[in-house]
């Protein structure tokens, strides 16, 4: 008789505890935002329309707050690219290119790229006036759709999907261009501390000394 009654208390402690624990598109953001700086390893793989075969790359992802994303590419060979604030800077060392130019949002390169900052520096504000958000959850994972608001008449709006497990930081994102290409990054979990702030300052420094 007291397990009868005691079951249904059980029952209504454990739903409240998933509901309470259930992911939402803040506290994943939040969840994102590094306290100094933050590291994520990441694979990355291109698909293009253009070629039979895959593109591969690897490297890590820098973010600190407010505003500042860095991607060190370091295979198959090494780049450097910064955004902070309105500013974009790359280097290719192996053929000594190098770029500094304005972010414009309306090119979808560099669209995705100041959304990739917005995630990975908790910029929801950001996110919100770019693209078109859909949160959803399972009970073990999470799912962000962002669509960009504006695009072409006669091409697609270019796609952002970035997923997790739940009450963790992404693992997984895909950018999906307009003509279709899309690229897809495995994201390792991420890394913060002062040592991570320091190296990134260097990083960005080696960028515009150069």
């Amino acid at each position: 008789m007291q397990v009868t009654k005691i079951l249904p208390v059980l029952v209504v402690a454990s739903l409240s505890i998933n509901c309470f624990a259930q992911d939402t598109i803040e506290s994943v953001m939040a969840r994102m935002k590094p306290e100094t700086a933050v590291q994520i390893p990441y694979q990355e793989t291109r698909t293009m329309g253009l070629f039979d075969e895959d593109w591969q790359g690897s490297g890590y992802l820098y973010a600190a707050i407010p505003d500042i994303m860095l991607k060190q590419q370091l295979k198959p060979e090494i780049e450097l690219m910064a955004a902070e604030a309105s500013q974009l800077i790359y280097l290719r060392p192996s053929s000594n290119t190098y770029h500094q130019t304005q972010l414009d949002e309306s090119n979808p390169m560099m669209a995705s790229l100041v959304a990739f900052k917005a995630m990975l520096t908790g910029n929801l504000v950001a996110l919100r006036q770019l693209y078109r958000l859909q949160f959803s959850t399972s009970e073990l994972s999470w799912t962000l759709e962002m669509i960009a608001k504006e695009h072409q008449p006669d091409a697609a709006p270019m796609k952002i999907i970035m997923q997790g497990l739940s009450q963790q930081a992404a693992n997984n994102m895909i950018v999906i261009l307009p003509d279709g290409d899309r690229s897809s990054y495995a994201l390792s979990q991420p890394q913060h501390g002062l040592a991570i702030q320091h190296h990134m300052q260097e990083l960005l420094q080696s960028l515009k000394d150069h």
